[in-house]
């Protein structure tokens, strides 16, 4: 019997008027998921390698057991009874686990003929691939994956570890995980490294007070500290960390990343030159004064000015610590003694912040090679399967220094966009630190965000995690005065030109993200065609949705800015 008679008959047998009504929707729900069922077939034959298929599990993941899944449930089941919010939570999770499983892609539900579909979905992939200038071959193939891409996170069983490069949103992000995710291991730290032995006192703390080590709850950690790569000659401490400590985690990572120019201009004005701090006391002064507080060039703000006083600050420090020191004492606080040297350097005439003055004078400077190229690679561990994964990018802040990808052998921009649009795509689960489809796979990419467009990083993120969005939202920490405001249309242009690698990265992120955009928004209206509430669907920001550009009227989801 095929599959559209065996439901057409459960159907008709539930018609019986001893039948209740539950049955009678249940019943009408398998009629349709049957009738896709048979639209799925179809498509699957000529989809070809478009489909992607369901990715396997990590070598080190292990399901829970049954006993366990049963003891859990039970408590889920015995908790729900308490509030109607759990309720709409669980009906909307089986709507969800309906459609993943039955379909490819959800946006059948509302599409039947399946060559207008793949049609539809490489329309789509091609006008984003024009949009950000994608010239790899197989880009509009690979865009095409994401969309067929499924959903396969499971928080009983998935670790997730986030790796924010410095100035690039993470610390906005770090906070949201703690209040929505929850369950966060010890020793993350939303603007810090990760702390090893802070979080083995917490988890011996568990397994002493007799939780046994597969029911650790720890579900998610932050840092700016890397994972990858877990296997391999090099892998990094923190990865033999977690495969030590939660060998029944599935390991997966998630990350940020932020338009190349205004990445340097931030790490250049606030991590290697602190001009932040002295272009916000500038204008708390000026504000005492009763004058307006500006933040550009052209305004007044004179970034030269605060470099040369913030140099002087530091020659007074080095003559009163001269004078503490002459009659025996002990300076409260001891300068390092790289900044005594870089007092005897200013002394001897030399400006020793020359980089800092400006983007000009940074970009003709030793110091942007040796920390501002190819500052992309700790994203994944390498641009392209060329590179050797090392654990040298487990680290931020001033120690970026790595190799050229440009330089490196197998470098093409071409080769830097597949990769990006695999690996940071998540669509290619033999990537390993120990040899590509030889070693283990490293922890996959489930997530990553955007810095500038942090409102539908957020919603994506929520949307993923099934997480219940929180009533305020984070936002980029932009400082008041933002230091790209200081870099010049010139500087911003060298930029891109030095930064080929980074620049491609940047662009098949956008890319990416344009299509889970745009696949949420497919499947969140095939969720509400199968009979789902604005209510039910609890991880869906609407407010974040509706400042996006999108609006629900009438169960249909559009956009209101076209």
């Amino acid at each position: 019997m095929s599959s559209v008679k065996l439901s057409r008959y459960l159907f008709s047998q539930c018609l019986s008027p001893k039948r209740t009504m539950v049955s009678v929707r249940v019943a009408a729900l398998l009629l349709v998921f049957a009738l896709l069922l048979g639209v799925q077939m179809k498509m699957m034959s000529i989809v070809d390698n478009h489909a992607t298929t369901f990715p396997a599990p990590h070598p080190h993941f292990k399901t829970v057991s049954v006993k366990r899944r049963a003891k859990s449930s039970a408590g889920r089941l015995t908790h729900r009874a308490h509030t109607n919010h759990k309720l709409h939570k669980t009906k909307s999770l089986q709507l969800q686990s309906g459609v993943d499983h039955a379909l490819t892609n959800p946006h059948l539900m509302s599409h039947t003929n399946p060559d207008q579909i793949i049609q539809h979905y490489q329309q789509l992939a091609s006008s984003i691939a024009d949009k950000w200038n994608l010239t790899t071959p197989n880009a509009i193939d690979l865009l095409v994956q994401q969309f067929h891409k499924v959903n396969d996170y499971d928080s009983q069983n998935d670790f997730i570890h986030f790796h924010h490069l410095y100035k690039s949103g993470g610390t906005s992000i770090s906070n949201l995980m703690l209040k929505s995710m929850k369950d966060i291991l010890p020793g993350s730290h939303e603007s810090g490294d990760f702390n090893h032995e802070e979080a083995l006192a917490d988890i011996n703390r568990h397994l002493e007070e007799g939780i046994d080590r597969n029911d650790l709850p720890y579900k998610a950690s932050y840092a700016h500290t890397g994972l990858r790569p877990v296997y391999g000659p090099l892998r990094t401490k923190t990865g033999i960390f977690f495969l030590e400590q939660i060998p029944h985690k599935r390991l997966r990572v998630i990350t940020m990343l932020r338009d190349i120019v205004d990445f340097r201009a931030s790490n250049h004005a606030m991590i290697m030159c602190g001009l932040n701090y002295e272009a916000s006391r500038w204008n708390n002064e000026r504000q005492d004064q009763g004058l307006p507080r500006v933040c550009s060039p052209k305004d007044g703000l004179n970034i030269s000015a605060l470099v040369d006083r913030k140099i002087h600050d530091l020659l007074v420090r080095c003559k009163e610590e001269d004078a503490i020191l002459a009659n025996g004492g002990t300076p409260v606080k001891k300068l390092y003694p790289t900044q005594r040297q870089q007092c005897r350097m200013e002394e001897q005439g030399i400006d020793t912040l020359v980089h800092c003055r400006s983007g000009d004078h940074l970009l003709a400077s030793p110091e942007y090679d040796k920390h501002y190229r190819s500052m992309f690679k700790a994203l994944m561990g390498r641009f392209h399967r060329g590179q050797e994964f090392t654990n040298s990018t487990a680290y931020g802040r001033m120690a970026y220094g790595f190799e050229r990808a440009e330089k490196s052998r197998g470098y093409s921009v071409e080769n830097v966009e597949e990769y990006t649009l695999q690996d940071l795509g998540g669509l290619d689960l033999t990537i390993s630190g120990d040899g590509d489809g030889v070693g283990p796979p490293e922890p996959d990419f489930i997530w990553f965000g955007i810095t500038e467009r942090m409102k539908e990083s957020t919603v994506l993120f929520y949307f993923q995690f099934k997480l219940t969005p929180l009533p305020r939202t984070p936002k980029a920490r932009i400082q008041e005065c933002r230091p790209i405001s200081w870099w010049t249309e010139e500087n911003k242009k060298i930029v891109i030109e030095r930064e080929p690698a980074d620049y491609a990265v940047w662009r098949a992120a956008n890319a990416i993200m344009d299509v889970r955009m745009e696949k949420m928004r497919m499947e969140i209206q095939s969720l509400l065609d199968a009979g789902a509430t604005k209510e039910s669907l609890y991880y869906v920001d609407w407010d974040q949705l509706e400042d996006i550009g999108f609006e629900l009227k009438n169960q249909q989801l559009t956009s209101i800015t076209n």
